[in-house]
């Protein structure tokens, strides 16, 4: 054990909220007391009743009896270690190795026997993302465990536990991360199988938030690992806390408003918006800080989501209908008898069509222009899609002049006619 003395009390009435003077100086090692015996700190009786147990429950005995079978030039020091300490050093490397790759067979089988039972189609990729990780976890734990046999000082072996713990740490948030993307891309294909795209939506801020919280909880193991008490330094954020928010104003403005748009749902992936007038495109994502829209030039924007949050959308996306609406010009040449087959074969063509919207249908003789006799046509096509919209106005148009050229009227274009005034010629009277 090691107990850095700067961290016990100075005061010479010092006592703890029991009134005791006593002090446990590891936050994780609760059988550590030291109790004020004059004006030293000693270690307490109590913790030295429990020497025997705490010995036996820290090594295994192994080494212990390797240390038997080993002749006496094997203990002599080494670079400030005993030889002995050196060969079961390399023995522990060399068992951990094999652990992790028995491991690593069994984990193979049973990540496919796993796959199996939930319905993934497990492919060697994913095996291998899986697999690789907890091979390093296994062989991680087994070295973790035999470190205390190593009977190393007390600074050698915190070197080797920090770094055992590290790269443990480090593998199971690996793993971690890696089952959540597996499990992701799971949801992810359910996801694109249903009509809704709100899932579309959830799936990967889930994934995001997911993985930000075994991040969270990796980095306070690993500070935990380095003797820092956690729950005091989660207690002190408490006191930075405002300088924190008021730093990370524009972040925290942009996380609620991603927590808006998901509870509002103003728009779906795949919709084409316009946003506060200048923002143009097609959802692409929704993420905690920002929300990524494809533009019909295919670059990508990202807009903040505090700003979405905000703005006024417009969105293309939720309409039922869509819009039609044109003026058919004809010369003003036209026969009454033929503007007005002319109005009823429009209406007709588009009261028969598939994929006018019927509630609402408007074809009148509208205006008599300087240069034209309009035809106003209002309607909606009920499609979903830009390309469906525009076959069903090539269709649609292509029938007006079909209807024009049976008819034998003419669509008009802008003209002007000019009359010029002759002039009398010099000395005519």
């Amino acid at each position: 054990l090691y107990v850095p003395t700067l961290d016990l009390p100075a005061e010479p009435d010092y006592t703890d909220e029991s009134g005791a003077a006593r002090v446990q100086p590891l936050h994780n090692f609760d059988a550590l007391v030291i109790v004020r015996k004059g004006d030293r700190w000693v270690i307490s009786r109590s913790t030295v009743e429990q020497i025997d147990a705490l010995y036996a429950n820290t090594f295994s005995g192994i080494s212990e009896a390797f240390q038997d079978l080993l002749p006496e030039i094997f203990f002599r020091r080494i670079a400030g270690v005993e030889g002995w300490q050196l060969v079961y050093f390399g023995l522990l490397l060399v068992v951990s190795l094999l652990v992790g790759r028995v491991a690593h067979k069994l984990f193979s089988d049973w990540l496919l026997r796993f796959a199996r039972r939930f319905g993934v189609q497990a492919t060697a990729e994913l095996v291998r993302r899986i697999r690789s990780p907890l091979t390093w976890v296994a062989g991680g734990a087994v070295f973790l465990w035999g470190i205390p046999d190593l009977q190393l000082t007390v600074r050698q072996s915190q070197v080797l536990l920090f770094s055992a713990r590290a790269v443990l740490a480090i593998a199971l948030v690996v793993v971690a991360v890696r089952i959540v993307d597996v499990v992701a891309d799971l949801f992810a294909r359910k996801a694109a199988a249903t009509e809704s795209k709100i899932d579309d939506q959830v799936v990967p801020m889930a994934r995001r938030l997911v993985k930000v919280l075994i991040s969270g909880v990796a980095i306070l193991v690993l500070i935990e690992n380095m003797g820092v008490d956690v729950a005091g330094l989660v207690a002190g954020l408490g006191i930075g806390g405002l300088a924190v928010a008021l730093a990370a104003k524009d972040t925290l403005e942009n996380v609620f408003g991603s927590v808006v748009i998901f509870l509002d749902r103003p728009f779906q992936v795949g919709d084409w918006v316009i946003i506060d007038g200048t923002t143009e495109g097609v959802i692409e994502e929704v993420g905690f800080r920002t929300t990524r829209v494809r533009t019909f030039q295919k670059s990508l924007l990202s807009v903040p989501n505090g700003k979405v949050a905000m703005a006024r959308i417009d969105n293309y996306g939720l309409r039922p209908v869509r819009r039609f609406k044109t003026v058919l010009s004809l010369t003003y040449d036209t026969p009454r008898e033929k503007m007005e087959q002319f109005v009823e074969r429009v209406r007709a063509l588009l009261r028969n069509d598939p994929d006018i919207w019927p509630d609402t249908l408007e074809v009148h003789f509208h205006t008599m222009g300087e240069s034209s006799l309009d035809v106003l046509v209002y309607a909606f096509f009920d499609v979903d899609t830009w390309s469906k919209e525009l076959a069903a106005r090539q269709r649609v148009q292509l029938g007006f002049m079909a209807i024009a050229e049976d008819l034998g009227v003419q669509f008009a274009f802008p003209s002007t006619s000019v009359y010029v005034e002759s002039m009398p010629e010099p000395g005519s009277a």
